[in-house]
């Protein structure tokens, strides 16, 4: 076999070797569904890992931020973090920035510190293995405008959100074909946004009643559709997190997977993935790459310190 197959193969016979002689741990709230935690792996799998994304990847201000750079605002504990850990990988680099475009791939990003951050694809190389890109809601400030089509009264052009969310699947396409000149044997993986708001009803958290919520679903879906239509166009995978994050939207209270609409230090951004969120996402995309259920599924992210590559800033 060649290009990813040959390296999944070798990943699954790793992840085999890994599972055996683990202590079972236990389960924090909001992880029904998920497997129960398992410590103490030391076989690591020969795969470089590159997480590119927005802030829906990088997890602001959950737990601990990273300061490489800090303008990022990239948490330890988001999905990109635990998918290394997990996976064992050889070497991990996250340069997933809150507030990325899909142009951010291409050309430096100015943070919201007022500093640069270099283009996302240059951290990808003929050596990656592996590639994670969740990015697009911030293009044509599709998020922005949905967060405002939730103000009573606020303008919310429904049919120019909807153009602008099926344009999203081209950007995707060549972003993918540009990870693939640049990483010929990578397995690219397009990974999709959580529910954020209930398909059905309303709550306190978004404090606007169901039929405006409508509307703003039906766009959040359409997005999700273009980012999945973006990655088969281009021959990615697609992670469809919307799916596993039904009945973990902002109204589910104790199982929710997003914060509200309070900035909550150390847990989460307004309506962004809590870090039960980013183990979900995890164990999913985990699944997508290995074709099995993770066998470590750990409260917090804990990548080898020797494989997490700095980056500059």
């Amino acid at each position: 076999m060649t290009g990813p197959r040959r390296w999944s193969a070798a990943l699954l016979a790793a992840l085999a070797l890994a599972a055996t002689g683990c202590e079972a741990g236990g389960v924090t709230d909001g992880d029904a569904g998920l497997p129960d935690p398992i410590v103490d792996t030391e076989v690591t799998t020969p795969i470089d890992y590159v997480a590119l994304g927005d802030s829906f990847s990088a997890g602001p201000f959950i737990g601990t931020m990273r300061t490489d750079p800090q303008g990022c605002a990239r948490s330890r504990d988001n999905y990109p973090a635990f998918l290394a850990d997990w996976l064992d990988v050889a070497s991990y680099t996250d340069v997933t920035c809150s507030a990325a475009v899909t142009a951010d791939l291409y050309a430096p990003m100015r943070m919201y510190d007022g500093n640069i951050a270099p283009p996302q694809l240059d951290a990808v190389s003929a050596d990656t293995d592996l590639v994670t890109i969740g990015i697009g809601g911030n293009d044509f400030s599709i998020y922005d405008s949905l967060i405002r089509c939730q103000e009573p009264g606020g303008p919310c052009p429904v049919e120019e959100l909807e153009a602008d969310a099926r344009k999203v699947a081209d950007r995707i396409a060549r972003a993918v074909r540009r990870i693939r000149k640049a990483a010929p044997d990578a397995a690219v993986h397009v990974v999709g946004y959580p529910d954020i708001l209930p398909t059905e009803g309303t709550c306190r958290a978004v404090g606007v009643p169901a039929d405006v919520l409508g509307p703003v679903t039906g766009i959040a879906g359409l997005l999700n559709d273009s980012l999945e239509k973006g990655a088969a166009a281009a021959g990615a995978s697609y992670v469809d997190v919307e799916a596993i994050s039904e009945g973990h939207d902002v109204c589910a209270k104790g199982r929710a997977w997003v914060n509200g609409p309070r900035f909550r230090a150390g847990v989460a951004a307004p309506f962004h993935p809590k870090i039960n969120g980013m183990r979900g996402v995890a164990a999913e995309v985990f699944r997508q790459v290995t074709g099995e259920d993770p066998a470590e599924v750990t409260e917090y992210a804990e990548p080898d310190p020797d494989v997490v590559v700095l980056n500059e800033g």
